[in-house]
């Protein structure tokens, strides 16, 4: 968790945004409570970076910027599905999160071959499911904010879907036809998007 370092972060605005504000009209100020203040703050701030550690507060902030880079369609594949068996693998479209954990999922339109498709079901325990192309709005119902080009429908008459939930926030879900050879990805972040995940269409 990082909610040490997201705090402190915010303590450090803050007691900027006074020395700002102590710039502006500190004239109207008495010297004893700007000092109170400035000596209250500098406190909190020591004690937060004492509390956190450096290495940490370090490492969240990368982390932070990290996260919030854009990333190349390979590297996003090859953090959900590890490196892939070959160069078959083509991203035909995506959308990231652009706010890990804010944003309500990543969407991906992937080409690939039926080994490397295989190699992916293999990863996780998917759970399965069936559905005839005429099923399309029951098995979309819970994709409203899906891209444009998301079309899971249109992968021929006969769709399995694959879900795995790896916690109570976060669970991905696959759809590919019997050809194997493409597959839809939503990589969704439960909690955080409910309502955005959850409209229906």
């Amino acid at each position: 968790m990082m909610i040490d370092t997201l705090l402190l972060v915010l303590l450090v605005l803050v007691f900027f945004s006074f020395l700002i504000f102590l710039f502006v009209k500190g004239s109207n100020l008495s010297w004893k409570k700007i000092f109170i203040v400035l000596f209250i703050g500098i406190s909190a701030i020591v004690s937060g970076f004492l509390y956190t550690g450096l290495d940490k507060f370090g490492s969240d902030i990368s982390r932070i910027i990290h996260n919030s880079s854009p990333k190349s369609p390979t590297e996003i594949y090859t953090v959900l599905f590890k490196n892939p068996f070959d160069s078959c693998v083509t991203v035909l479209n995506l959308k990231d999160q652009v706010i890990p954990k804010i944003d309500c999922c990543i969407w991906m339109e992937i080409s690939l071959c039926p080994k490397e498709l295989s190699r992916i079901i293999n990863l996780r325990k998917y759970e399965t499911s069936h559905y005839n192309n005429s099923d399309s709005l029951i098995f979309l119902k819970t994709f409203g904010d899906r891209p444009v080009w998301w079309t899971p429908q249109c992968l021929g008459e006969s769709i399995l879907k694959l879900t795995f939930k790896f916690n109570e926030d976060k669970q991905q879900t696959l759809f590919y036809g019997k050809d194997s050879s493409h597959i839809y990805l939503c990589d969704q972040a439960l909690k955080n998007c409910y309502q955005q995940c959850h409209t229906s269409t």
